[in-house]
């Protein structure tokens, strides 16, 4: 270690009384991170909360998943006044008071009790703040499939359910959600056996009758989302993927939502709470007999993988043939957020970057490590440390201890685990207080030393940084910073691609925004990248989220009429103007992936998450032939629709038929006639073949002539799905 000017080490003892040891026993053990500091955190409310609208209070009711080593029923959960509301194998989602945990833990059928914080909404903030974001428009192409058939189920905040995309057509004859659960709609009577908050809605009127989600005013995000996957458009040309299909919404919890949550139900809006939503789009769909793709945009930071065990394992039960559930990776990359020490490496170490008072960071290693805080005033060597050996007899189980940088303090709190899952891992949980923002103290270095591997992990606003202060400890790097619930197996994660830059607003002026390293075409600079923190490669595909244009909350433009800046469009409809507008994330590449996977339900209903895997390795389009696939950036690469259709359909062992659609002109059905569309008139005869999926040449002609505009009568072909080579311009899909 480094010699230092200075070594102070105290016990903080004034804190004592002001910071929550976490006790840990074998039961203790049962429970995942977050659920086990909850049910301390209710076991005094003396104490302040940890974390902002974390706080869990005796007796008021959360919601958790429980695995069982026998079946669990209702009488064996009446002692502890839980309720079931999902079962899936061994393991239930229920929701008991917060009081009764500890004893639910103690029965020896029960072996694992989880729950995790609320997610929040996955925007690229930085560009949503500027508010200059560039239009993403989606296509007018794969007119054979259309989502007609396939339930697009999506899960989020601020739903504005009268937008006029959520019709089928400018006449607006068909209302296209069919279902719509609340999950913080007000009630009479309490928890229902069916859903244990809100109210669902089931007819159009009811629907349309709410005007709005509960949080509709103040959000906007589920509006925007839902339009890329599925929005007609109305008469813009900002149509979603899935445009025909039907659309099943839940408008759950996220941490800006809690205004409009009775204090006494806050501890039911846990991920187990969002593992319910998931449920009711798959079961919705599976009434109505058709398949589903559930899109989430939305995710939180988790402790570490294996603290959702239980939500992956009931999630990989949930989906199967014809469900399917795609989750967006998060915009963690614009921050550093990992240090590694691989075995063997003395030491490893960053700068804390954060404006916050409390930051948490986590540790996870293979075995005993150190761990030193050195403060640098006004020096290049440091002036201040707090150095905790391997060997401290306190690393068994909760620490305090305090790092005095002169009149200023920073305070440690580090609750250490055996892993649940892995029997030599270790996990730290290193809390902090400090008199200020750790952003208005000296630079602080963290650093971790031993034999063993280890890592310490911060989140995007617990941050780490590289200083010139030290060089030393510059091992922070943009790593392992997907978020939950797209770092489990269970989901198909997206990241983001860029592709627009430029964009016209309402007002019709031009705006231009990227960041010094973004690049057209390639990975979007915020978009999380992996591995998992158990080094699975995540995300598992990249779609464009940068830039996207879709509809907005006309209730949210109410409500903050100056907000209009990322607007590009209004429509007037029964008196009210809906807005389309811009945004940026991963939580608009999510729903484009959704929405394509809708597509190609459409095409084979029975597809599993295996399957699409499978299209996408085949498939997708690499925006770095340099790299190898897949990697922690792209996945597979850049989902390619009308590719993925092909390989779905048996069609790529056509080797006449070409791999992508026309870049110069549109073909499509009406009434029966073969239409084409050049946007420049050939100067040279064009071949015109059709073939069927199973590879038969049906239809063969030469467009000889120059024009812009072709007719072709198909009378000789029966209904189904052909393809049409253009020359050598391309194929495309029809439906006859």
């Amino acid at each position: 270690m480094k010699q230092y000017m200075m070594k102070e080490r105290y016990i903080l003892l004034p804190l004592l009384f002001l910071l929550l040891p976490l006790t840990v026993s074998a039961q203790k053990n049962k429970l995942s991170l977050w659920l086990r500091q909850q049910v301390e955190l209710s076991a005094d409310q003396s104490v302040p909360m940890r974390r902002s609208g974390e706080e869990l209070e005796p007796d008021k009711l959360t919601t958790v998943f429980v695995r069982t080593s026998e079946t669990l029923t209702p009488e064996m959960l009446q002692e502890y006044g839980g309720t079931i509301y999902a079962q899936l194998g061994d393991i239930s989602i229920i929701t008991i008071p917060m009081s009764q945990i500890d004893k639910l833990i103690e029965s020896p059928s029960v072996l694992r009790v989880e729950a995790n914080r609320r997610a929040d909404v996955t925007l690229d903030t930085v560009v949503q703040v500027n508010n200059i974001l560039p239009v993403y428009t989606a296509t007018d192409q794969h007119a054979a499939f259309t989502g007609n058939g396939v339930v697009v189920g999506v899960m989020d905040v601020g739903f504005d359910l009268t937008h006029p995309t959520y019709y089928n057509n400018v006449s607006r004859s068909t209302y296209r959600i069919k279902a719509f659960w609340d999950q913080l709609a007000k009630r009479e009577g309490g928890a229902t056996d069916k859903l244990p908050v809100g109210c669902e809605y089931l007819t159009t009127d009811d629907i349309l009758a709410l005007g709005c989600a509960t949080d509709g005013k103040k959000q906007g995000h589920g509006t925007h989302t839902s339009g890329v996957a599925a929005g007609s458009g109305y008469n813009t040309p900002y149509r979603g993927v899935a445009y025909e299909s039907d659309l099943c919404l839940v408008a759950n919890a996220v941490g800006s939502d809690m205004e409009f949550i009775d204090p006494q139900d806050i501890n039911l809006y846990t991920s187990a709470t969002d593992a319910l939503g998931f449920k009711y789009l798959f079961d919705y769909a599976e009434q109505q007999g058709k398949p589903c793709v559930a899109s989430f945009s939305e995710g939180y930071t988790p402790y570490m993988d294996d603290d959702d065990l239980l939500y992956n394992d009931f999630l990989e039960r949930l989906i199967g043939p014809g469900r399917i559930l795609v989750v967006s990776a998060g915009n963690e990359s614009r921050k550093l957020t990992y240090i590694d020490k691989p075995a063997g490496t003395a030491e490893a170490g960053a700068f804390l970057s954060t404006s916050s008072k409390s930051p948490l960071y986590r540790i996870k290693s293979d075995g005993s490590v150190t761990l030193s805080l050195s403060a640098y005033k006004n020096s290049s060597t440091p002036t201040h440390q707090l150095l905790i050996a391997a060997d401290d007899e306190r690393w068994s189980g909760t620490l305090i201890d305090t790092l005095f940088i002169d009149s200023d303090t920073l305070a440690v709190v580090i609750n250490t685990y055996p892993s649940a899952f892995d029997q030599q891992g270790v996990i730290a949980m290193v809390q902090m207080h400090a008199n200020k923002a750790i952003s208005q103290l000296p630079p602080i270095a963290i650093v971790i030393g031993g034999q063993q591997q280890a890592a310490v992990i911060g989140s995007s606003s617990d941050a780490l940084t590289n200083l010139d202060t030290d060089t030393q400890w510059n091992d922070a790097t943009v790593s392992h910073n997907i978020l939950g619930p797209g770092c489990l197996k269970a989901p198909i994660t997206v990241g983001s691609t860029t592709h627009r830059i430029w964009f016209k607003n309402a007002e019709g002026l031009w705006n231009k925004n990227v960041y010094a390293n973004e690049e057209a075409g390639r990975w979007s600079p915020f978009s999380s990248v992996g591995p998992t923190l158990d080094g699975r490669i995540k995300p598992d595909v990249v779609a464009p989220g940068r830039n996207v244009i879709a509809s907005y909350n006309s209730y949210y433009l109410e409500e903050h009429p100056t907000a209009v800046k990322n607007d590009v469009a209004y429509v007037e409809v029964d008196g009210r103007t809906y807005p389309w507008r811009i945004d940026s994330g991963t939580s608009m590449s999510c729903p484009v992936v959704a929405g394509v996977i809708a597509l190609w339900l459409q095409a084979k209903p029975d597809l599993t998450r295996d399957d699409i895997m499978g299209v996408l390795q085949r498939t997708c389009r690499h925006p770095e032939e340099d790299m190898d696939y897949p990697n922690n950036y792209y996945g597979y690469g850049e989902i390619d629709a009308y590719r993925g259709l092909l390989d779905i359909l048996g069609v790529t062992a056509i080797k006449e038929v070409s791999q992508h659609e026309p870049h110069d002109a549109r073909i499509w059905i009406d009434d029966g006639l073969l239409h084409i569309a050049f946007d420049q008139v050939p100067t040279q005869p064009v071949n015109v073949t059709i073939y069927t999926t199973g590879g038969a040449r049906v239809f063969q002609t030469t467009i000889s002539t120059r024009q812009s505009d072709v007719t072709l009568p198909l009378s000789t072909l029966s209904s189904g799905i052909y393809v049409v080579q253009l020359g050598t311009m391309g194929s495309a899909l029809i439906r006859k």
